[in-house]
């Protein structure tokens, strides 16, 4: 399973030149994935290991990555100011 996603960051880095921080698995997926870490006690530690925030998700047939900037949240907690 490791390996497997070192190839899926590989080529999402060299087609998008960014290194993914997302990782979206399924629950079966997920399972392979901490058999491959038996030290690895939580999600939070595995996901620092991998460097990607995990999402769980019955719905991703495959493992896959993506990208999301970081600063995503920090717009919404600042109010908007309106431009006419």
């Amino acid at each position: 399973m490791l390996s497997f996603l070192y190839r899926l960051v590989e080529h999402y880095h060299r087609e998008h030149g960014l290194h993914p921080n997302l990782l979206y698995l399924s629950p079966w997926h997920y399972q392979r994935l901490l058999e491959s870490l038996p030290e690895m006690e939580d999600q939070e530690e595995v996901s620092r290991f991998l460097m990607m925030q995990i999402v769980i998700s019955p719905e991703a047939a495959h493992p896959y990555v993506a990208w999301l900037p970081s600063d995503i949240g920090a717009g919404l907690a600042r109010p908007r100011e309106r431009t006419l």
